[in-house]
C-alpha cells in the first residue's frame, strides 16, 4: 500500500518544482524568454506586413491584367465571327457571370446568338436515363436522328443538337417545324428551358459547364459521361463546339470537371475545343479564337489549367 509518507513526499516534490520554476522564470530565464517572445511577435508582424504588400501587389496586377484584356480583346476579336450564329447551351448550376461573359465575347466578335438553352439536372441524372432515352427515341425521327447509336447516351444529345444546329453554310432565320417540335418535346420532358428570344438555327455551339456532383463516385462518372456525349453530339451536328468553364481545377465537383473530362476523352478531345478560364477577362479571346478554329476544322484546349495546350490558339504554353 502507498502510505501517507509517499503522498507527503510527492506533494513536497510538486511544490518544490513549482517554486524552482517560478524562481528561474523570474530570474535568470526571464530576460531570455521575454526577448524570445518579443522577437517572434516582431517577426510575425513583419511577415504579415510582407504578405499584405504582396497580396496588394498581386491584386493590382490582376486589375491591370483585366483592364488590359477588356480593352484589347474587343479589338482583337472584332469581326472574327461575323455572319456566324452560335447557340449557347448552359449546364445546370453554371456560373451566371460566365454565361454573360460568354455571350458578350461572342456578340463582340460579330456572332449572332441563335438560342440560349439551359439544361436541367435531369439531363444527366443516372436515375432518369431510361426516361431520357425513351423520350429521345420518340423524338429522333423529327430531326432525322438514328434511333440507335453506337454510344446509347448520345441519343438525347443528338436530338438536341440536331434541333438547334445545322451544317448549312447560311442557316435560315427560323427553326424547321419538326426541329421546333423536338425542342418542345425535350422542354416538356423537363430536360431543358429555352430563353425568351426566338430560337434561330445555329452553325456552332458553346457549352458553359456547371458543377458535376453525383451521390458517389460512380454517379459522378456517369454524369460526366453524359456531358461528354453531349459535347460530341453538338460537335457532330454543326460546324464546331467549344466547352468553357470557370477556372479549371482538379476537384471533380467543380465546373472545370467537364473541361478536364473532354480533354481526357480520346474521341471528344480530338473534335471539341475547351477553354478553362471562361470566367476571367483573359478567357474571352481564347473562346472566340477556339470557335474560329473550330470553323476551320481544328480543335484545341486553351486556358491556364495544367492540361491546357496553350493560353490561346497560336501560342506556346
Amino acid at each position: 500500500m502507498i502510505d501517507f509518507r509517499y503522498h507527503l513526499v510527492s506533494i513536497v516534490s510538486i511544490f518544490l518544482a513549482l517554486a524552482v520554476g517560478i524562481v528561474l522564470g523570474a530570474g535568470p530565464l526571464q530576460n531570455n524568454i521575454g526577448q524570445s517572445l518579443n522577437e517572434q511577435v516582431t517577426a510575425l508582424r513583419q511577415d504579415k506586413a510582407t504578405l499584405r504588400a504582396q497580396l496588394e501587389a498581386q491584386q493590382r496586377g490582376i486589375d491591370a491584367r483585366d483592364t488590359f484584356a477588356n480593352t484589347v480583346t474587343p479589338k482583337l476579336v472584332s469581326g472574327s465571327l461575323s455572319g456566324r450564329t452560335v447557340s449557347v447551351v448552359v449546364a445546370p448550376g453554371a456560373d451566371a457571370d460566365t454565361v454573360k461573359k460568354t455571350t458578350t465575347a461572342l456578340t463582340g466578335a460579330g456572332a449572332r446568338i441563335g438560342s440560349t438553352v439551359t439544361l436541367t439536372d435531369a439531363w444527366v441524372d443516372p436515375t432518369k436515363r431510361t426516361f431520357r432515352d425513351n423520350l429521345a427515341t420518340q423524338l429522333a425521327s423529327l430531326v432525322k436522328a438514328p434511333g440507335t447509336l453506337s454510344t446509347p447516351e448520345m441519343l438525347p444529345g443528338t436530338v438536341l443538337a440536331r434541333a438547334l444546329l445545322t451544317t448549312a453554310e447560311r442557316p435560315t432565320d427560323k427553326l424547321d417545324p419538326s426541329a421546333a417540335q423536338a425542342l418542345e418535346g425535350l422542354k416538356a420532358g423537363d430536360l431543358l428551358t429555352v430563353g425568351s428570344d426566338p430560337v434561330v438555327p445555329a452553325s456552332s455551339a458553346v457549352l458553359v459547364a456547371g458543377p458535376v456532383k453525383g451521390a458517389n463516385e460512380e454517379d459522378t462518372t456517369a454524369r460526366l459521361a453524359s456531358w461528354v456525349a453531349l459535347t460530341r453530339a453538338l460537335d457532330a451536328a454543326g460546324s464546331g463546339t467549344v466547352v468553357t468553364s470557370t477556372m479549371n481545377a482538379a476537384d471533380p465537383q467543380t465546373t472545370g470537371a467537364l473541361v478536364a473530362a473532354v480533354r481526357a476523352d480520346g474521341d471528344a478531345s480530338k473534335a471539341v475545343s475547351t477553354v478553362d478560364d471562361g470566367d476571367q477577362s483573359i478567357g474571352a479571346a481564347p473562346l472566340v479564337e477556339a470557335l474560329t478554329e473550330q470553323y476551320a476544322g481544328h480543335s484545341g484546349h486553351y486556358g491556364v489549367g495544367s492540361d491546357a495546350a496553350a493560353v490561346l490558339p497560336g501560342t506556346v504554353k
